[in-house]
């Protein structure tokens, strides 16, 4: 369960949250539907939802560095 940054971009503007890739992101990046949501949830609760489709561009999906717990 390492967390990931993920930025999605959609008619120039940039959308960018950090959140578990295998519990949350896993399988939501293939479609315009669950990457809308995405966006809804983490950045902006007034983004419309998208239906079926390639609008929503995956910019970038890096792992984070995980933090030693203190």
């Amino acid at each position: 369960m390492l967390p990931s940054s993920v930025t999605l971009s959609y008619s120039g503007r940039n959308f960018t949250f950090a959140e578990d890739a295998d519990s949350v992101l896993k399988g939501k990046l293939a479609c315009d539907c669950t990457k809308s949501q995405l966006i809804r949830e983490y950045c902006d609760r007034d983004f419309p939802a998208l239906k079926c489709g390639q609008q929503i561009a995956v910019v970038s999906l890096q792992e984070l560095p995980s933090t030693p717990a203190a």
